[in-house]
């Protein structure tokens, strides 16, 4: 009696529809679950990419703002050296004159040109009373640019639509291989430009080139009986060209540029 009910238990098809129901059920879940993943994941994707390319954008325009700006600044200084009666140097004094613009139409921030300035003339006052074999002819400064006025120094907050870009100022101050012309100077500048962190953080490298010329110079005697002095007075205008705009963390002689 017992065998025959199981029999009839284990060739009954009652229940079947529930059992194909429960797992129909159970793959439609697996699926969904599945589907909501790869939506999330594709979400979380389109975000980073979108912050990925603002940081990109926002580095590429600080990058274009800084070269347009330092390309149109003009500086000048005048150095006078005095020379006794054997034509010997007796004392170089380098005076900076007030900070100019190639261009006067065009918007550079006055402040920002007297904060380049004040950088030359600290790389100049690093090379003052040393020996030549401990000449310090790089200056490293660091800034935010801001609009917002968050930045360390006052003047990077005039450039607008800039905010919250980090930049690592590099000037290189070289001497003329030419003994005749050993107050002639150039800085070149680097900038490294940086937003954002992780994965979706952009860096871009601005360089530029020092270009110097003379403009003007005079010349002057004195003889008070017992001694001859002559002084000379040069004056010389600093200016940069664009070099080049890299993209990433190395600055390379050819490579992607803007």
């Amino acid at each position: 009696m017992l065998r025959e009910k199981i029999r009839k238990k284990l060739k009954s098809e009652q229940g079947t529809s529930i059992f194909f129901g429960l797992l129909l059920f159970l793959v439609a879940s697996i699926l969904s679950v599945v589907m909501l993943e790869g939506a999330v994941t594709t979400v979380k994707t389109v975000a980073s990419d979108r912050e990925s390319e603002q940081n990109q954008l926002s580095c590429t325009s600080a990058a274009q703002v800084l070269r347009d700006s330092i390309t149109n600044i003009k500086l000048s200084a005048t150095v006078t050296v005095k020379k006794d009666k054997k034509g010997a140097n007796t004392e170089t004094v380098k005076k900076w004159n007030p900070s100019g613009f190639l261009n006067s139409s065009l918007a550079t921030p006055s402040d920002f040109a007297d904060l380049i300035q004040g950088y030359l003339k600290k790389l100049d006052d690093q090379n003052k009373n040393v020996a030549s074999t401990e000449k310090m002819d790089t200056l490293t400064k660091k800034l935010t640019l801001s609009t917002s006025g968050s930045g360390s120094e006052t003047a990077v907050t005039q450039f607008n639509d800039l905010e919250n870009v980090n930049a690592e100022f590099t000037i290189k101050r070289m001497k003329s291989t030419d003994d005749t012309k050993a107050n002639e100077v150039t800085y070149d500048i680097t900038v490294r430009l940086s937003t954002g962190n992780g994965s979706d953080s952009s860096r871009v490298i601005l360089s530029l080139t020092g270009k110097v010329k003379q403009t003007g110079q005079s010349v002057t005697t004195t003889n008070d009986g017992s001694t001859e002095a002559t002084t000379e007075a040069t004056t010389y205008e600093y200016t940069w060209e664009a070099k080049d705009i890299f993209y990433g963390d190395t600055e390379r002689t050819l490579g992607d540029s803007q």
